[in-house]
C-alpha cells in the first residue's frame, strides 16, 4: 500500500480554509489558500475553479476585476508570451494564476492556461481554462479549436464535434474544423462500439473469460469492474480507490465524476456529485457542476425520445413523450438559469440563456428586461437586440420591437451573426408590409434574399409584393 500523498494533503487542507474564508468573505485570504492549493496539485480542476470563484467576488462581481487591469496585466502578458516561445509551459501556468488574480474574467489568460495544461497533460485543467475561455468569448475560433481538440483527446466527441460545427459557423472555410468534425463523428461511433460496455481500459485492451448474463448485468448496474485492475491501468480505478481510502476529499469526488461524465456516464457522476455536495455543505459551486449533470441526463433522455419519434412519426406516444420531455427540460433549465442569475448579477450571458428560454415558452414580459440587459454587453449585443425585438413584436408593441431591429442592424452584418441578420430583417419586412409601406418590406426581405435565397418565405412575400415574376410569360433564353 502506497504512503498518502503529503501535498494532497496539505493541498486539501488548504481548500478547507480557503472555503471557509469564503464563508466569512474574507476574499484576500481564501484567494491565498485556493492558490497554495493549486501550488501542491495543480491537476485538480476545483482548486482553480474555487479560486476563480473566488476572485470574482473579491471584484464584486464586476466583469472587468482590478482596477487598470488592462496596465497591470501587460507585464504578465509579456512574460507569457516570452514563456511559450521557450516552451516553459510550468511558467505560464504560474503566470496565468497571477494574471487571473488581476483580472479572472480575462478569456485570453483562460485559452492560455488551457494551452498549457494541454502541454503538460493536465486534461481536467485544460479543459477548464478552454471552457472558460469560450464562455468569455464564444466567437474566438482559437479557443474554440483549443476546446475542440481537448475534447477531443478525452474521448468527448459529442461536446467537440459542437465546438468544430461553431467554428464553421464562423468560418465555412475552415478545413480542420470540417476534418474535425467528421473525426468526432467517426471516433464516437468507434468509441461507443468498443468502449462504452468496458468497465476498465484492462477489459479493452485483452480478452476476457467469459462471465454469465446474469453476472455481467449486476456488475455493470453496480457500476464495478467485471475483473480487478493494476494500478495505473484505470484512471475511474484508481479514483475510486483513492476515495476509499479518503472517504472526506471532496476533491476526489469532483475528479471522479468529471472524468466519468466525459465518458458519459452520468448516472453514476450524479451519484458522486450527490456526494460532493453533502460533504462540502452545499458548496455553489458544486451544487452548480451536479445541476449540469442533471441537465446533461434530461437532454439525453430528450435526443434519445426525439430519434426514435423521428423514425416512428406515426406512433403518438412517442412524438408526445418527446415533446413532454422537450417541455420538462427547458422548465429546468429556466429553474437552474433563474437562481443562477440571481447569484451572478454581471453574467450577461447567464442573463441571455434565461432570456432565450423565456422567449421559447411565450414568457415575453420576463424575456425582455433580461434581454435589455444583456444588450449591455458588447458580445450581445446584437443578437440580443433582435431578440428583444422579437418579444416585443410578440407582446403587440411592434413600435418598440422596430426600434430594436433597426439598432442592432446599425452593427449586424450577415457575416458574423446571419441569423440574427436574417430574423431582424424578417421582422422588420412584416412589420412594414402590415403597415402597408412595401417598398421599405421589399428592401429588408432583399437583404434577407441576398445571403439565403430559401429563408422563410421571404421570396413568396418578395413576388406577392411585386406582383408576381414579371418575366414568367418569356421563353428560356
Amino acid at each position: 500500500m502506497s504512503d498518502p500523498d503529503p501535498l494532497a494533503n496539505a493541498a486539501q487542507d488548504w481548500f478547507k480554509k480557503g472555503t471557509d474564508a469564503m464563508g466569512r468573505q474574507n476574499w484576500d485570504f481564501a484567494v491565498e489558500c485556493f492558490s497554495n492549493s493549486i501550488k501542491m496539485k495543480p491537476d485538480v480542476p476545483l482548486y482553480r475553479q474555487s479560486k476563480v470563484g473566488c476572485c470574482r467576488k473579491m471584484y464584486g462581481d464586476n466583469g472587468s476585476g482590478a482596477k487598470m487591469a488592462g496596465m497591470k496585466l501587460m507585464g504578465v502578458r509579456g512574460k507569457i508570451k516570452k514563456a511559450r516561445m521557450q516552451k516553459d509551459w510550468k511558467s505560464i501556468d504560474a503566470l496565468v494564476e497571477d494574471g487571473l488574480a488581476v483580472n479572472p474574467w480575462d478569456a485570453q489568460l483562460f485559452a492560455d492556461l488551457g494551452q498549457a495544461a494541454d502541454e503538460l497533460d493536465r486534461s481536467d485543467i485544460a479543459k477548464f481554462g478552454y471552457s472558460e475561455a469560450v464562455k468569455l468569448d464564444g466567437k474566438n475560433i482559437e479557443y474554440l479549436r483549443g476546446l475542440g481538440h481537448v475534447l477531443y483527446n478525452r474521448n468527448e466527441f459529442k461536446d467537440a464535434r459542437v465546438c468544430f460545427s461553431r467554428i464553421r459557423d464562423i468560418d465555412s472555410t475552415d478545413g480542420d474544423a470540417r476534418s474535425m468534425m467528421g473525426k468526432c463523428d467517426a471516433d464516437g461511433i468507434i468509441h461507443s462500439a468498443n468502449y462504452d460496455t468496458a468497465k476498465s481500459t484492462q477489459e479493452v485492451k485483452v480478452d476476457k473469460a467469459p462471465v454469465n448474463a446474469y453476472e455481467a448485468d449486476r456488475r455493470a448496474r453496480k457500476g464495478t469492474p467485471k475483473d480487478s485492475v493494476a494500478p495505473g491501468e484505470s484512471a475511474e480505478m484508481d479514483l475510486r480507490a483513492a476515495i476509499r481510502k479518503d472517504p472526506e476529499n471532496v476533491a476526489l469526488y469532483l475528479k471522479l465524476a468529471d472524468l466519468l461524465r466525459g465518458e458519459r456516464k452520468l448516472a453514476q457522476a450524479m451519484e458522486l456529485l450527490d456526494k460532493a455536495v453533502e460533504l462540502s455543505k452545499n458548496n455553489t459551486g458544486i451544487v452548480e457542476q451536479r445541476e449540469d449533470v442533471e441537465l446533461d441526463i434530461m437532454r439525453e433522455k430528450l435526443a434519445d425520445a426525439t430519434d426514435r419519434a423521428r423514425k416512428n412519426p406515426d406512433k403518438e406516444r412517442l412524438v408526445d413523450k418527446a415533446k413532454a420531455l422537450t417541455i420538462e427540460l427547458t422548465k429546468r433549465e429556466i429553474e437552474v438559469l433563474a437562481a443562477r442569475v440571481n447569484n451572478n448579477a454581471n453574467d450577461m450571458k447567464m442573463r441571455f440563456e434565461l432570456a432565450e428560454r423565456y422567449r421559447k415558452t411565450k414568457q415575453y414580459k420576463l424575456a425582455i428586461p433580461l434581454f435589455q440587459q444583456a444588450s449591455s454587453d458588447s458580445r450581445l449585443k446584437e443578437s440580443a437586440l433582435v431578440a428583444l425585438g422579437e418579444c416585443f413584436v410578440r407582446a403587440g408593441q411592434g413600435d418598440l420591437g422596430r426600434r430594436q431591429f433597426d439598432k442592432a442592424l446599425e452593427t449586424l452584418n450577415a457575416k458574423d451573426n446571419p441569423e440574427a441578420f436574417k430574423n431582424a430583417n424578417y421582422f422588420l419586412g412584416r412589420l412594414y408590409e402590415k403597415a402597408k409601406k412595401n417598398e421599405q418590406a421589399e428592401h429588408h426581405y432583399t437583404e434577407i434574399l441576398s445571403v439565403d435565397y430559401e429563408y422563410r418565405d421571404v421570396l413568396a412575400r418578395l413576388q406577392e409584393l411585386q406582383g408576381g415574376d414579371e418575366f414568367s410569360d418569356m421563353d428560356d433564353m
